[in-house]
Formats: C-alpha cells, sequence, structure tokens
C-alpha cells in the first residue's frame, strides 16, 4: 500500500493545529505543578506530622497509576463531584473537557515534580541554608537567591525528562474529546482511513515539538550553571561569616 503523500501533507497541517492546546495543557500543569511540588517537598523534607504521610500517599498514587486511569476518573468523576456540590439545576457538562485535563496534568506534574524537587533540595544541605541566615538573610531569601537555584540546577534534567514524558501523556487527553495534535490528526485520518499517514503526522509533530522542549531546557540549564558557582562562592562567604559571629560570640 502506498503513502497518500498529499493526504499525509494536509493531516500534517491538522495536527499542527492541535500543538496550541497540547502547549496548554503542559503550560497549566508546570505552572501548577512546580511551585506545588516545591510545597510538597518541603513539607515531606521537614516530616511534617499527619501532613507529611498523606501527601506521600498521594504522590504514591499518582505515580503508581497509569495516567489512562487517573483520566477516566477525573473526566467521570469530577462531574458527580460537582453536581453533589452545586446541585441538580448545575450543567456539569457544560464544563470544558480541557479543564479537566488541566487538572489531571497538574495532578500528576505535582507528584512528579516533587521528587525532583526533593531530591534537589536534599542535595544542598542544610548548612547552606543557616550561613544565609547568619549573614542575614530571611528564610524565603536564602531558598529564592542560594538553595533553590542550586536545587534547580542539580534537578533540571529530570524536569526536563518529566515534562517531556508528560507531553507525550498529552496524548491520551482525546478520550476526553480535547482536541490536541493526537485528537486532531486521528480524526481526520479516520475520516479517510489512512492511519499510517495520521499516525506518521503525529509522529513528526511530537517529534519536533519535543526537540524544542529539550532545546529549551539545555538553553536554561547553560544559564543556571553560573548560579552553582555563584552560590558556591556565597556559601563560603556565609560560612566564614558564620564562623566570626560564632567566635564573637
Amino acid at each position: 500500500m502506498d503513502l497518500d503523500l498529499e493526504f499525509l501533507w494536509t493531516n500534517l497541517g491538522e495536527a499542527v493545529r492541535g500543538i496550541p492546546t497540547t502547549l496548554a495543557i503542559i503550560g497549566v500543569a508546570m505552572a501548577i505543578g512546580i511551585p506545588l511540588a516545591f510545597f510538597i517537598a518541603l513539607a515531606r523534607l521537614n516530616h511534617i506530622k499527619v501532613l507529611s504521610p498523606i501527601l506521600t500517599l498521594i504522590i504514591s498514587f499518582l505515580r503508581g497509576t497509569p495516567m489512562m486511569v487517573q483520566i477516566f476518573l477525573v473526566y467521570n468523576g469530577m462531574p458527580l463531584l460537582l453536581k453533589a456540590v452545586t446541585g441538580p439545576d448545575f450543567d456539569v457538562y457544560s464544563v470544558p473537557p480541557i479543564l479537566y485535563a488541566f487538572l489531571v496534568f497538574a495532578l500528576n506534574a505535582s507528584a512528579a515534580y516533587s521528587e525532583m524537587w526533593k531530591a534537589g533540595l536534599s542535595s544542598v544541605g542544610p548548612r547552606q541554608l543557616e550561613a544565609a541566615q547568619t549573614v542575614g538573610l530571611s528564610g524565603p531569601q536564602a531558598y529564592w537567591h542560594i538553595i533553590i537555584p542550586q536545587a534547580v540546577n542539580v534537578s533540571l534534567p529530570s524536569f526536563c525528562s518529566s515534562t517531556l514524558t508528560m507531553l507525550k501523556n498529552t496524548s491520551l487527553v482525546f478520550v476526553m474529546t480535547v482536541m490536541d495534535i493526537t485528537a486532531r490528526a486521528k480524526v481526520a485520518a479516520g475520516l479517510e482511513y489512512k492511519y499510517v499517514e495520521g499516525y506518521l503526522d503525529m509522529f513528526l509533530v511530537y517529534l519536533v515539538v519535543c526537540s524544542l522542549i529539550e532545546l529549551a531546557f539545555k538553553l536554561i540549564e547553560k544559564k543556571m550553571r553560573r548560579y552553582q558557582t555563584d552560590s558556591a562562592k556565597n556559601g563560603k562567604a556565609g560560612s566564614g561569616q558564620a564562623g566570626k559571629v560564632k567566635a564573637a560570640v
């Protein structure tokens, strides 16, 4: 069977039109997931009573179950929950399906990123925070200027890998009728029974988008390298100042 090159090109344009939806899902997931994951990691590292075990259980569920299961739970469960909360007069089917996609991927991202934050923050060590506070920085300032840049520098490759995995998992949102890259290409291919061409178009579009995101992370990683050197200098300076303060006391 020969490839229909004309349809391959036409359907490629259809797949490309799904890129904004796919990137919107990833963007919202990262915007919510990264800061939420940071506080989850802090809570678990500090072993906050009650909260830490609950968060560990939730993260185990999110990381230990297939994304498709989570999608079906949210897509079929949230309307029931909304109906129970808002009453029978509320039309739960008026909620755009992409909002459910935002919720699923934000939760999944927070679970995945929290493990990376945890590893990154653990690699910095408590003495960095103590030294920063000794020279007059508040807790938030110490985290923002010293702890977080070093943690990000350590965790950035893992963040990149997790983001790419999440991007590829967005291909599952077509089951929620969200018109992303996969949904647009599959619908058009199904109408013409040109499935090989349709999957080739998906392959090409995902390959390009993933490559661009990987390139963006590499550029960020290069910019973050200078923070490692600066933080190391600040840490040494802070340690020296801390020693002077202790000696004076």
